[in-house]
């Protein structure tokens, strides 16, 4: 293949690049404030702030946590003599930091990076238009003398939850730079926010410090304040990686190029010193592409690695073809066979100074597409690439094919969920969608109530791209519940829920729905030969679904499974959070009981007439 194709490639393909907030699937382990006690923050002569076991709110009480004695939890009770914001005692520059919040209802609060950059946290339950002000925005500068403000950054989405539930905040934050002399030559960047799973801040710069900093005056490093003198919020799970100015760098980097004797030579890396070389050269960067070949080539890239800090450092390797590191002559991540876009990954202890690095790859598939991506992290140093960004190349991008609801919608497909991590195909899923942004998945197999969203209605890429696999996919915030058959007899109240629907059928039927003037459907079905209407309905907007179900002539000892869950706890009369609160099922006349490791919410069908909601 001629060098002009290698140019379309590399015009044409987007390059991979790494996320440098991704705390999922790269990232050393961060450190963890401890909430023992207050150790980990500067004193107080305030007393709202304080180290609990666990916490509630209750949706009916503005701005009040209620609070049960241990440890693990940081709340703030502020009243009229204490309303003081607590800080850290530890300093941060560049920084990933992750956390999880339970704001109360109508509830303030707000999270600042280095003392001065406040990312707002607020109970912004329903709000379908959020501005700087809402969950997750940044706040406006101040002008002074004036008091104008100015300058903030609304959230993408809103996608805050409702007050007493959980949610999980990560941010990826870049110091302001300095020169010698302490002239600023840098804005500080929110490079990343992610709240309760989706993006929502991206690459923005800030000019200067938000409204109620600890200083007007920006530095290279400062703790960070949690606002305490708005209303009740509590926190757990406070984890943190600071960066240094440090980088890694490659220098010194060669390269020798094989080519293969016979058709087996490069099924695995040979021993190249036995092997003389076609090419050599000195490019500042590696780069797969310094032959005049696509297929049928071996490359040994050498270099010296900048090691600015002792300690362990973590590589991530990926190759179209098959690929090994050694640094400092030790195998970090072994030979393997890779395609772009997928990594292989080893750690290795390292001294300060310089490290000899080697990379060996053979290339003899035609139908893998060649590729080389070196990349690596360590302690105080953010995740960087040590290879040229074109020398890892994906597929040709693809227009997403999205599906918004603006008015109510309903979808066929696959939907893929995750119960305990292992993936499970739901093939007859109907997807229901709401003009006012709340969604679900029902399952025509079991009868069940899957999963609902809020936010965008499908991502209907893996379905209708070129020949798809049927599937589509949630784009909002998830609230996941079960995909257990909905009805069950149970002899008594011991009898464990069955899972699955029995092989021998003849207990459910499924019987298509009706759709509404309003475009929404109606689930109609049998279940152990009782006749069952099945009524989904989003309600006050976003905030919540309505479930009405009617059964006719239930069958005796018939029960409906209103939410199962590795907890349920009963947070206020008739209002239950589910799975360490991350919904709620608010119910009248349903029974809470344990089964095995799970709890179940039933409600016995001794009328016709079962309705709850779904809040999250």
């Amino acid at each position: 293949m001629k060098r002009p194709l290698l140019r379309l490639w590399a015009a044409g393909w987007l390059v991979a690049g790494l996320n440098a907030a991704a705390f999922a699937q790269f990232g050393t382990v961060p450190q963890t404030l401890s909430l023992t006690d207050m150790s980990a923050f500067r004193p107080t002569k305030a007393g709202n702030w304080k180290i609990v076991g666990e916490v509630a709110a209750d949706l009916q009480q503005k701005e009040v946590l209620t609070t049960k004695a241990g440890s693990g939890v940081l709340v703030n009770q502020p009243d009229a003599n204490n309303r003081a914001n607590l800080l850290t005692t530890f300093e941060h520059g560049d920084a990933d930091l992750e956390f999880d919040f339970m704001m109360a209802s109508h509830s303030n609060s707000g999270f600042y990076l280095q003392g001065r950059y406040e990312i707002q946290l607020l109970d912004s339950w329903g709000v379908k238009a959020p501005s700087d002000s809402d969950v997750g925005g940044i706040y406006k500068r101040r002008e002074l003398p004036s008091g104008r403000m100015y300058e903030g950054h609304a959230p993408r989405i809103n996608a805050g939850k409702a007050p007493g539930l959980w949610q999980h905040m990560e941010i990826s934050f870049q110091a302001p730079r300095f020169d010698a002399s302490g002239k600023k030559i840098a804005n500080a960047k929110v490079l990343k926010i992610s709240l309760n799973g989706i993006t929502i801040q991206e690459n923005v710069e800030l000019s200067g410090p938000t409204g109620g900093p600890i200083s007007e005056e920006e530095a290279a490093k400062g703790p960070i304040m949690i606002q305490g003198d708005h209303g009740a919020i509590a926190f757990r799970n406070l984890r943190y990686r600071s960066y240094g100015d440090e980088k890694l760098q490659l220098t010194g980097t060669q390269f020798k190029a094989y080519e293969p004797s016979n058709n087996d030579s490069f099924a695995q890396i040979p021993d190249f010193t036995k092997l003389k070389s076609t090419s050599t050269g000195t490019p500042s960067q590696v780069n797969w592409d310094v032959t005049n070949q696509t297929n049928n080539f071996g490359l040994l890239y050498t270099g010296k690695l900048t090691v600015p800090t002792a300690g362990e450092y973590k590589f991530f390797l990926s190759a179209g073809g098959t690929a090994r590191l050694k640094v400092n002559n030790q195998v970090v991540v072994k030979e393997g066979f890779l395609q772009p876009g997928q990594y292989n990954a080893g750690t290795i202890k390292l001294p300060a100074g310089t490290a000899n690095v080697e990379i060996a790859y053979v290339k003899r598939d035609e139908w893998v597409r060649p590729g080389l991506a070196l990349e690596v992290e360590g302690p105080g140093v953010r995740h960087t690439s040590l290879t040229a960004p074109a020398s890892l190349l994906t597929n040709p991008s693809t227009d997403p094919i999205l599906i918004d609801a603006r008015e109510n919608t309903i979808t066929r497909s696959f939907m893929d969920i995750y119960p305990d991590g292992k993936r499970k195909r739901i093939v007859h899923a109907v997807q229901v969608g709401s003009a006012d942004g709340l969604h679900y998945t029902f399952d025509l197999d079991n009868g069940a109530l899957v999963q609902a969203w809020k936010g965008d209605f499908l991502d209907a890429t893996p379905m209708w791209h070129d020949r798809g696999d049927g599937s589509s996919r949630p784009r909002g915030v998830l609230a996941s519940f079960n995909d257990f058959p909905d009805f069950a007899v149970l002899s008594s109240s011991s009898k464990a829920w069955t899972e699955n629907m029995p092989e021998e059928g003849g207990t459910y039927k499924p019987l298509g729905y009706d759709v509404d003037e309003a475009g929404l459907p109606t689930f109609n079905y049998t279940y152990f030969g009782s006749e069952v209407s099945d009524k989904i309905r989003p309600v006050e907007g976003n905030k919540y679904l309505v479930r009405e179900i009617t059964v006719k002539n239930p069958t005796a000892n018939l029960y409906h499974l209103v939410a199962t869950g590795s907890d349920i706890v009963e947070v206020q009369p008739g209002l239950y959070a589910i799975d360490g609160k991350s919904y709620y099922v608010r119910v009248t006349g349903a029974t809470l009981r344990k089964s095995g490791n799970r709890q179940e919410l039933l409600m016995p069908v001794s009328t016709n007439a079962i309705k709850y909601e779904i809040l999250f």
